[in-house]
Parts: C-alpha cells; structure tokens; sequence
C-alpha cells in the first residue's frame, strides 16, 4: 500500500498526468469503455482505434500518440478480423507503418473469467511495452459475473485497473446498451447492467443510433478531461467517419410495434360495406368491447 502523504510531500512527489493517447479523451494507463447497440459497429471503431494509435493518426478528428497496440480478440474468427483490418487499411492509406506496432491476440474459443485470465494474460503482455490494450468484448470475460450486479462487476473493473497498473497500458473494452427507449436515459445510462459500468472508467464513449439511416451521435463521459461536445458519425464501410449535416439531438426512436390506422379504416375493418356506406365521421369512436 503506498504511504499516506501531507499535502507538502504529495507536492513535492509533483505528480504528472500521463500522456494522452487519445487527444482530449483518454491517457495512458486509465481505462476506457466503447459503449452502443447491439451491431453498432463496435469492433471495427475498436479496430480503426487500434489502428489510429499504431500509425499516429486521428481517430474521429482526434490524434491519436503513436504507442503499440495489442487488440485482444475474443469473439472474430482470425480470417475475419483480418479481413478487417485490410479493409480499414485500404480506407486509410495515411495509416502507415503499422507492421510491428499493432498486434493482435486471436483467443476466440479461449474466453473466460478475466479473473483466470489475467495472470496469464499479463505474462504474455510482460514480454512487451504496449501502450494500449483493447479487449473485445467485455461480456467474453466476465465468467460467471452477473453483469447487473454492481459487485461483480466492480470485481471486473479491478481486473482491469490491476491489467493496467501492470502494463502501464491504457485498457479499453467494448460494452452493449441495455434494451428499450435507450433516448429516455442518460447517455451513461444506457449501458447495459449495473451502475459499476459506468462508475468505474476513466473515460466512456457512448454510440447512440441517430434518426438519420447509419448515423450515431457520440458522447463522452470524461472524469479527467473535459466533456467534449457532441457529434454525429456516419457509417460508409468500412469505417465511421464524421458527419456535417445531422444534429447530435436527433437520436433515433423505438418504433412502435402496433399498428396505427384511423378510425375510419378501423370502421371498414369491423363493420365492412356497412362501414363504407355510413356517413360516420372519421372521429368518432367504436367502444372495442361492442
């Protein structure tokens, strides 16, 4: 445990915040969470990310520091996520000189609690200086932990605070949205599952669907940065890109699953030709249970 401090020798230590890897979002050594739907594109905004902090490049309008990266992947069969990482590539031909600063741990097939994990992972991670550590996704290490018990996964959260300590790696995991209406809540509260999620990391990002076909409007939940204002990103595979024209406010709606009509076609539907022949005006209204 370290030693309790006056506030003269916690001057004199003159601690420094560390580097950002991310400009404006997240620094080296804090933990980060992606958060969105279900099929938002979440893995490959994680890939694009591994790939902007590999080449130096931006990331969303933001620079990215130029620090190797470890993308650990739990759910993409290997041809796949290759795949991938060729098409985000040939998208970004400014991202330059990856060959030896990305890497990529396939263990699809090998997940399980982080708690079991973590030792081994941490050996194989001790054999480099990676300055991020993406893990993909979170609910592949959670092992018997109820994701909506804010216990476990505090318990989660330490697994990984302890994975960055150890690495001195900034650590950054994908997490679903809970279902419904996600526009009636907070931005940090649509993630799925207990408030742990969202108490816990340094930095959140949060992918919300927009009205707008293949758009998400973004926001950050940041403890030690400024929160950025948000913005809108379109889908044009194989990546998300900026949008100019949509407003952040226009989050797309649940539509509904009942079927609207108006009274008059109700009318035909019950009564038939009756209905049609009937001078009844269209606002009046036929008790369901006549």
């Amino acid at each position: 445990m370290p030693e309790i401090l006056s506030l003269k020798d916690f001057v004199a230590t003159e601690p420094m915040a560390p580097p950002q890897i991310i400009e404006g979002v997240l620094h080296q050594g804090c933990k980060m969470i992606l958060g969105g739907t279900s099929k938002s594109n979440k893995s490959w905004c994680l890939l694009d990310l591994a790939i902007s902090v590999a080449s130096g490049q931006k990331w969303w309008g933001r620079q990215c520091a130029r620090v190797p990266v470890v993308y650990i992947n739990f759910e993409l069969h290997p041809w796949a996520i290759m795949e991938r990482i060729i098409a985000i590539v040939k998208a970004r031909p400014e991202c330059t000189g990856i060959g030896e600063t990305l890497h990529i741990w396939n263990l699809r097939g090998h997940n399980a609690d982080l708690s079991i994990l973590r030792p081994k992972l941490e050996e194989q991670l001790a054999k480099h200086q990676f300055g991020l550590i993406i893990l993909d996704p979170a609910y592949k290490v959670l092992g018997d932990r109820d994701e909506n018990a804010n216990g476990e996964i505090a318990s989660l959260m330490n697994e990984l605070e302890a994975m960055a300590r150890s690495s001195g790696a900034a650590i950054v995991v994908a997490h679903h949205f809970a279902k419904g209406d996600s526009t009636l809540k907070e931005a940090g509260d649509r993630l799925s599952g207990a408030g742990a999620w969202v108490r816990d990391p340094d930095s959140i990002v949060v992918l919300t669907p927009h009205e707008e076909p293949d758009c998400f409007t973004v926001t950050s939940i940041l403890r030690n940065l400024p929160r950025l204002p948000e913005f809108v990103l379109g889908w044009e595979f194989p990546l998300m890109r900026l949008a100019q024209g949509p407003e952040p406010g226009g989050l797309r709606r649940p539509q509904s699953k009942n079927k609207v009509c108006s009274d008059k076609d109700f009318m035909v539907k019950v009564l038939g030709d009756q209905a049609k022949a009937s001078p009844t005006s269209s606002r009046m209204r036929i008790p369901i249970w006549k």
